[in-house]
């Protein structure tokens, strides 16, 4: 949505897109572990939040977007594959299914670690990247998304969020978005 799109929508509407771009990362952070695991995935934070924006990850933004009109989400899971040793091939598995998805990718070796990336062409970017010591991590990133006050939506989205996250889980576990109609934490 543009800026002005956006300009007409009330909080709970924001809301509700933030819930729905909360799923479609989820899903798409899914699809990626189980190319490399259906086991547990150890959480590296919690991923409910959007980050108050500006510029993502990568450090792309929209023209004008800054910390308080914009957002993004990110989420990340680390697995430790036995016998893993970060060697180049081990991306292999995810540069075939980012060929299959017809998503533009590209490999980098940062320091002793390789990567692969994804742009997915609709605003979502997927990362493998593998270590030495054979602990790897899928991440997803999203696209910067404009919004009236990220403030009001973070906090909108937290007041309503349950605590805490899992240490682990596998693939498609994670804590739902809280509802609009949920109860505001105190």
């Amino acid at each position: 949505m543009t800026q002005t799109e956006v300009a007409g929508l009330s909080l709970e509407e924001e809301f509700g897109l933030a819930s729905e771009r909360y799923v479609e990362m989820q899903g798409l952070l899914e699809e990626a572990q189980l190319q490399i695991s259906d086991g547990s995935w150890i959480w590296i934070g919690g991923d409910v939040l959007p980050v108050m924006g500006g510029a993502n990850a990568y450090g792309q933004a929209p023209e004008g977007a800054a910390e308080e009109n914009s957002y993004f989400f990110q989420t990340s899971r680390n697995v430790t594959l036995e016998g893993a040793e970060g060697e180049r091939s081990d991306l292999d598995p995810m540069l075939e299914y980012f060929d299959e998805k017809g998503w533009e990718s590209g490999t980098a070796e940062i320091g002793s670690e390789f990567e692969a990336r994804a742009d997915t062409g609709d605003g979502w970017w997927v990362t493998y990247t593998v270590r030495p010591n054979g602990q790897y991590t899928v991440a997803v990133y999203s696209e910067v998304f404009w919004t009236n006050d990220s403030s009001a939506v973070r906090f909108a989205i937290a007041d309503r969020d349950a605590p805490g996250f899992p240490d682990e889980s596998v693939p498609g576990e994670y804590p739902p978005f809280p509802s609009w109609d949920d109860l505001v934490q105190p």
